[in-house]
């Protein structure tokens, strides 16, 4: 072999792991780009996502949580069914109620029963546990249309998902009179309700 033949196998092999070397780097960095890529797209899934949501109405946001709801209404319960934006109001009241568990009172939220586009004839404003009913039929609107809108069980036997038993009750007093209608209970301007499971 001659002088020249092995120089052209010396460059051929220096090429040879040259371009060896270039596509190893080749396709570390596409598996790197690639795996850049997939993250990118993940971050900014969630991020959209995330800001969507808080940037979403209460009530829209309310609408996405589960929809089965513990309380039977009757038939002819307009509640669930009335959305009170311009509509001719004909009947107003406001009952303020407390709920306590062990001793613990529970804050009673703002907005329950107004979604970005539907107030529901029966409703809270703030968190002071005032109840407003302000409704375009007249109806008897009882303490289970309230805990329907606010998709939380209420009866003699249950308050949220405390259950009364052999040692424990629930208590339920307006104006400071106990009284045994519990959910039935309809709802009279300016009461003041207490339940208390202990």
């Amino acid at each position: 072999m001659g002088h020249s033949e092995r120089r052209e196998n010396q460059v051929s092999r220096k090429d040879a792991r040259r371009r060896d070397r270039e596509r190893k780097a080749s396709a570390h960095s596409r598996g790197d780009l690639l795996f850049g890529l997939a993250l990118l797209v993940i971050v900014l899934i969630v991020g959209v996502g995330s800001v969507v949501y808080l940037l979403a109405p209460a009530g829209q946001q309310a609408q996405q949580q589960p929809t089965n709801n513990p309380n039977t209404l009757r038939p002819d319960d307009p509640t669930l069914v009335t959305c009170i934006q311009g509509s001719s109001i004909v009947m107003r009241l406001k009952v303020n109620l407390r709920i306590f568990i062990n001793n613990t009172q529970i804050k009673i939220p703002a907005r329950i029963g107004a979604g970005s586009d539907c107030l529901r004839p029966i409703h809270t404003i703030d968190g002071t546990g005032d109840i407003y009913v302000e409704s375009p039929v007249l109806y008897r609107y009882a303490l289970i249309d309230f805990f329907a809108v606010w998709k939380q069980a209420f009866s003699k036997d249950q308050l949220f998902f405390y259950r009364a038993t052999g040692t424990h009750k629930i208590i339920m007093t307006v104006n400071g009179q106990q009284t045994f209608d519990y959910e039935e209970h309809v709802l009279t301007d300016g009461e003041k309700i207490v339940i208390t499971y202990v």
